[in-house]
């Protein structure tokens, strides 16, 4: 969703970035990283435990079918988000920081957990395990520097270097 934030320097602040443009890959693959994180937050209660143990696992086709469709879905409401609050206008950091704040961070969080509901499939735990995780310190970065949407590179790059290779390439697409 974000591709790019491109930086400009104003006089009043030299070294606070503002972000010129939003492009779509950069935001797609923050979406699936913050939504793959959010997954690995929450508590490990025995109430989720028991349902986990009780809830057949997934093929990983299964998983991977809807674990996709879980990361476009959430990308499509991410554009439809920034399109509406940013249009083609260049937005001012406190926009983006409100933006990656109430909708982006939320939204990844969402995806996160999602995917985590799903459950892992067997002989895969470990793996989804450690994606998830990944996606959700990628996230959390991002929640403690926004400008990090601005770079060159995905700042979820470190999660698709594992979840493209595995299938899940609908997440942090193009990154």
């Amino acid at each position: 969703m974000l591709d790019r934030l491109r930086l400009r320097r104003t006089s009043a602040s030299a070294h606070v970035p503002v972000p010129s443009r939003l492009t779509v890959p950069v935001a797609i693959a923050v979406t699936l990283v913050v939504g793959l994180v959010a997954g690995g937050c929450g508590s490990s209660s025995s109430k989720s435990t028991a349902s986990s143990a009780t809830t057949p696992a997934l093929s990983k086709p299964q998983f991977l079918a809807e674990g996709n469709a879980i990361c476009r879905q959430g990308n499509q409401r991410l554009t439809a988000a920034q399109n509406k609050v940013f249009g083609h206008n260049q937005p001012s950091p406190a926009q983006v920081i409100a933006y990656v704040t109430n909708t982006f961070a939320p939204e990844i969080q969402s995806q996160i957990s999602a995917l985590r509901a799903l459950g892992a499939p067997s002989g895969g735990r470990a793996t989804v395990t450690t994606m998830l995780n990944l996606a959700q310190a990628d996230l959390n970065r991002v929640k403690r520097d926004p400008a990090l949407l601005a770079g060159s590179s995905s700042p979820f790059a470190n999660f698709a270097k594992l979840a493209h290779p595995y299938g899940l390439t609908g997440c942090a697409a193009n990154s």
